[in-house]
């Protein structure tokens, strides 16, 4: 038997002796701990008083703030310390900090956020002990410590230290967006740096991303510094307030996105760009099945570098398109092999690899098949005693991952169905598949075709034909 503020806490928790409104009020004003996360977890939040579930919600707040404390110190003892990164690096293809990626691999987390959890649990473990020590007791949030490491990652120890001192004692009555001001201000007292160095600083920041908004679009977000970002925008404002026509419906926002494509299409279409590199990177490949494509089934397509499209879009683009026949499995929609022998894979092999595997084959990794390098799972010989340039013997892998497994340590072997089993230098395992190219459930409706269109789709699904656009 235990007790916290005055409650007592049965060893084996029976909560029909414990008041759930005093057990909330200790967990409110006591340090967070398993047993009374415990016994919260145990509550019934919809027997209790409007009250007291806003309190127990602030109460396992505090609770996610210790966890997220915990969580940080195991990282850094997994991260270790930031590895010595020498300008006269013997490996040209050396990879900084490789511990990342066996970390996005365990989490199920990109590479690059697993980045930025490392980065923070080094800061709050060896610099930011002030913050550390807020969040394991419940009173700083998580969101609280991450405005904490971003605004002072560019200070030294000494003045990361002053700023803590600064701003730590209004930061628990502060919101993140406060808390950043505060946190913003005192940094500029104790490093005030010269517009060079602002400059320089932003400028090494810059960076175009694309990811998915939606099912048929896409966000590609820029940061850029103030002065081109500024400019960029005014252009595209100029570019749209310009393309307005007589009963244009489109508001000003669908204006600068369609500005915007017209310049990446203008821009690619210019001589000094080299043909080949212009014709791949405005090439659209999607995947269809053929009674979708037929409009016997609504199947979805997929859009490389996007995934899954409704069957309606997928038609749409297919419509006028130059067509590839792919053979896959009817069943489960994968490719079949597709065999060569010589070490640098045809253009009908590559075609062929981009199509099955469509992202790198790294655990976690969504980089676009378009961008990665063909690795052979087992290194090529140019005999029957080692590994061949086949469909089997091949897999996407992104530059940096490409690197990782040449140089890391990470093992990497090839199982039936393209499966991938990958080995991190701490033994963990880590299995990949492709992903199917198409995924054919939905049943046909012949009802919707002509006797000979029938005929002809049943042969060709019978075989497991399915044509990439």
């Amino acid at each position: 038997m235990s007790a916290i503020d005055g409650v007592s806490i049965p060893d084996q928790p029976r909560l029909k002796f414990l008041d759930p409104s005093r057990l909330i009020s200790a967990a409110l004003s006591s340090k967070p701990s398993g047993d009374l996360l415990s016994l919260l977890s145990e509550l019934d939040p919809w027997s209790l008083s409007a009250a007291d579930q806003l309190n127990l919600v602030a109460a396992l707040d505090r609770h996610s703030s210790w966890i997220s404390a915990l969580a940080a110190q195991a990282l850094a003892a997994v991260a270790g310390p930031i590895p010595n990164e020498s300008a006269d690096a013997v490996d040209p293809f050396q990879v900084v900090d490789p511990v990342r990626d066996e970390v996005a691999a365990a989490l199920r987390i990109a590479a690059s956020t697993a980045a930025g959890r490392i980065a923070v649990a080094r800061d709050l473990d060896s610099r930011l002990v002030g913050t550390a020590r807020l969040l394991a007791s419940g009173q700083l949030s998580y969101a609280q410590a991450l405005v904490m490491h971003s605004e002072c990652e560019r200070l030294s120890d000494e003045q990361a230290q002053l700023v803590e001192a600064a701003v730590l004692g209004r930061a628990l009555h502060q919101t993140p967006g406060q808390l950043r001001r505060s946190v913003r201000r005192a940094a500029v007292r104790v490093s005030p740096l010269t517009v060079a160095d602002e400059v320089e600083e932003e400028y090494a920041r810059r960076e175009v991303r694309m990811y998915p908004a939606g099912a048929v679009i896409v966000t590609i977000e820029a940061t850029l510094p103030a002065p081109d970002g500024i400019a960029v925008w005014n252009a595209l404002t100029a570019c749209a307030l310009a393309d307005s026509p007589v009963g244009d419906q489109r508001t000003l926002d669908h204006k600068r996105a369609d500005a915007l494509t017209s310049w990446a299409f203008d821009a690619a279409d210019k001589p000094g760009l080299p043909t080949h590199h212009r014709r791949r990177r405005l090439e659209t490949h999607v995947a269809i099945d053929l009674p979708t494509l037929l409009g016997l089934a609504d199947n979805p397509g997929e859009l490389e570098g996007f995934g899954p499209i409704p069957a309606q879009v997928a038609r749409c683009l297919a419509a006028d398109s130059t067509w590839r026949r792919l053979v896959t499995d009817p069943v489960d929609g994968h490719l079949l092999d597709y065999g060569s022998t010589v070490y640098s894979p045809p253009a009908p092999l590559r075609e062929y690899l981009l199509a099955r595997d469509q992202t790198c084959r790294f655990p976690g990794c969504s980089q676009p098949a378009i961008r990665t390098d063909l690795d052979h799972t087992e290194a090529f010989s140019g005999d029957d005693k080692g590994g061949v340039t086949s469909a089997s013997n091949l897999h996407c892998l992104c530059r940096r991952h490409h690197r990782l497994k040449t140089h890391h340590q990470w093992k990497v072997t090839a199982e039936p169905g393209a499966r991938l089993r990958w080995t991190s230098p701490r033994g963990r395992s880590y299995k990949t598949d492709p992903p199917p190219v198409v995924e054919s459930r939905a049943p046909l409706d012949l009802s919707r075709a002509t006797p000979v269109e029938a005929s002809f789709a049943l042969r060709l699904v019978a075989g497991g034909c399915r044509l990439r656009s």
